[in-house]
């Protein structure tokens, strides 16, 4: 009796952790999308006085909130005020 208690409560939290992130657009991303992104920011931040340490962090953190809410395309649409709030969400100057 444990046991199937124990299967039903281990199935039940694997699909609540699956429901949790179905608004995500994070899978419509190629690995060779996110590099190409993280790149073109990591060289715009350095390009801007950036070191190189402080800029994977940014971009680590821009392209996780990006990949989440937009798919690459919606991306490529992005206005300034969109990519600010998402630059307001990883904002490490505290």
């Amino acid at each position: 009796m444990k046991k199937v208690l124990y299967s039903i409560i281990v199935l039940g939290m694997i699909a609540f952790m699956s429901s949790c992130n179905t608004n995500s657009k994070a899978d419509s991303w190629s690995a060779e999308q996110e590099k190409e992104w993280k790149s073109n920011c990591k060289e715009l931040l350095m390009d801007n006085g950036e070191d190189k340490a402080t800029a994977e962090d940014y971009c680590d953190c821009m392209f996780k909130k990006t990949a989440e809410a937009y798919t690459p395309e919606e991306a490529a649409k992005l206005t300034t005020k969109q990519e600010q709030e998402i630059w307001d969400k990883c904002d490490y100057s505290w």
